[in-house]
């Protein structure tokens, strides 16, 4: 009977362990190199990003492939290292300070009192790639000026772009998106301030 519990214990033990999988993790990453600081901080314009607001879909750990326009797949084994919301926040705040030097721009929660008169909202409704490596980011951006409380720049974004069709692909051309849509912000940006 000892040998038979063991028996069974080993072979469950083999099965559980045939079954777990290892999981990879993913981070989006800025693509810009540093720029060289030639401005005094305490001269610059300070602008604060809000909070990144991700659609539903896009608040899991799990990166989501696209099967069809109404038909996503969640792929269990392929994680976000960290929030997506707060990790697209760190980017853009990496790639608009590289971009616009002559700004310092900081990421929401900071530390109180912040003069940030200006302040980036981003909204993202679609983030996500296809089984062909075709990567999609759209959603909405808006710069608010704090003091006169209205919104002075804002544009919808709909960038789409093919990459390699596989998950490291995937997140690579998300990261092309991002800078894109950096580069936008930063050219509106510097447009408005001339």
């Amino acid at each position: 009977m000892k040998k038979l519990t063991l028996l069974s214990f080993a072979l469950l033990t083999l099965f559980l362990a045939g079954c777990s999988s290892r999981s990879e993790y993913y981070r989006l990453q800025p693509r810009l190199q540093p720029h060289r600081d030639v401005t005094p901080l305490s001269t610059r314009h300070i602008v604060g990003i809000g909070e990144v607001q991700v659609t539903d879909y896009l608040q899991q750990k799990a990166l989501t492939l696209r099967l069809g326009p109404s038909r996503l797949k969640v792929k269990e084994n392929a994680l976000w290292a960290g929030s997506l919301d707060k990790n697209i926040q760190k980017v853009l705040q990496h790639n608009l300070a590289q971009l616009v030097p002559d700004y310092t721009f900081l990421s929401y929660p900071w530390e109180e009192p912040l003069s940030d008169r200006t302040r980036i909202y981003v909204t993202v409704d679609r983030f996500d790639g296809d089984s062909n490596g075709t990567v999609v980011l759209e959603g909405h951006w808006s710069l608010v000026d704090r003091e006169k409380d209205r919104m002075v720049l804002g544009e919808d974004f709909h960038y789409m772009q093919r990459g390699a069709a596989n998950l490291p692909g995937i997140v690579a051309t998300q990261n092309r998106l991002l800078e894109r849509l950096s580069r936008r912000i930063a050219s509106r940006i510097r447009q408005r301030t001339r």
